[in-house]
């Protein structure tokens, strides 16, 4: 019978994981790492699926790898370290399928047993990892400013307008990146300031921009945006304002193709659940203005069509993903700490 090491191998290598040589933290050679995107991928779409109340289709292959994860759990020096599990959100994975909140409402027949082996899995790793496995989430909180994804931003008190209250810390802080390679549909940002700080747009505002690597971007952080009942592909979108909000400058682009920010707070069907998400590339082919006397203010109607020679937005319309909801639950926290050390816990409630 193989041993656990070799068959948590095997799942390496039938799940496309990259099996390369890698150094431990105590100088001894270690010849198995994970590839840890696919495994966060992984987890993130059986998450997704308990979710929406259903295993999915890669439920099998997400318990292979646990079982062998568990049967490994048995060799003196267990390949998977806590560096994977927490970039993989393993621990996450474990934590929704023991879950009886989220348990599948046509539960299979396996399904009992799988939750078993996961709380197996969960007991043999908070055995070994003890303190520092029950502190995975803290070590993400502390990373989050740092290397995670609000790297090189910081709040910006003097601006109260919902998703623009942050700011990159300097010019230094941009990225470079290659521009066509780093923005595909689905590219999503905790807040527009992480944008800028990609590179998509130049500065953290919900008005129309030029990135520093080229390209106009719209961001539609607020207002209204409707399916045309008729034309497929095609959005009606509404702001109201004072003229300052009128995006008065989009006159001279119509006609133009641009990449199209949503943020949460837009009242769209499109809207991500948190954050803001790069939807892809859209011609603005009517731009309109006009002052309401009876209510005092300006509204801007924006007619938008998706080019069509790219994903469609049903591919993409799940994110953000269960990891980045994590990330954006981290952030929330991190955001009301930084309130509550500028002004203290009575400022916070007010």
């Amino acid at each position: 019978m193989a041993s656990g090491k070799s068959q948590l191998s095997n799942i390496v290598r039938v799940s496309g994981l990259n099996n390369v040589e890698k150094r431990s933290g105590n100088g001894r050679q270690s010849t198995a790492t994970f590839d840890e995107d696919f495994i966060l991928e992984l987890s993130d779409s059986i998450r997704e699926s308990l979710d929406r109340g259903e295993i999915g289709p890669r439920w099998e292959e997400a318990m292979g790898f646990l079982a062998a994860a568990l049967r490994d759990e048995a060799n003196k020096e267990p390949l998977m370290d806590l560096a994977t599990i927490e970039r993989g959100r393993l621990d996450r994975l474990v934590a929704d399928i023991t879950d009886p909140d989220k348990r599948p409402m046509d539960e299979p027949e396996r399904y009992a047993r799988d939750v078993r082996l996961a709380e197996r899995l969960e007991w043999r790793w908070r055995s070994r990892f003890r303190e520092h496995y029950f502190s995975i989430q803290s070590s993400r909180y502390l990373k989050l400013p740092k290397t995670g994804r609000l790297r090189g931003v910081e709040r910006d008190f003097g601006i109260n307008n919902p998703g623009e209250e942050w700011r990159i810390k300097d010019i230094t802080t941009l990225q470079a990146i290659d521009r066509d390679a780093a923005f595909k549909p689905g590219h999503w940002w905790l807040n527009l300031a992480c944008a800028q700080r990609d590179g998509i747009v130049d500065n953290p505002r919900e008005t129309p921009t030029v990135g520093h690597l080229g390209g106009d971007t719209l961001p539609l952080l607020t207002g209204e945006e409707f399916e045309d009942p008729v034309l497929k592909d095609t959005t009606t979108y509404i702001r109201n304002g004072g003229l300052a909000d009128m995006h008065v400058s989009l006159i001279t682009k119509v006609g133009t193709v641009m990449r199209v920010l949503r943020g949460h707070n837009l009242n769209s069907p499109f809207a991500p659940r948190y954050g803001v998400r790069y939807d892809g590339l859209y011609k603005l082919a009517q731009y309109g203005q006009r002052f309401y006397e009876k209510m005092k203010t300006d509204r801007m109607f924006l007619i938008l069509e998706r080019v069509k020679t790219q994903p469609p937005i049903e591919d993409f319309e799940m994110v953000p993903r269960p990891s980045q909801i994590d990330d954006w639950g981290l952030y929330s926290q991190y955001a009301e700490e930084q309130v509550k050390k500028r002004l203290g816990d009575k400022g916070f409630l007010n």
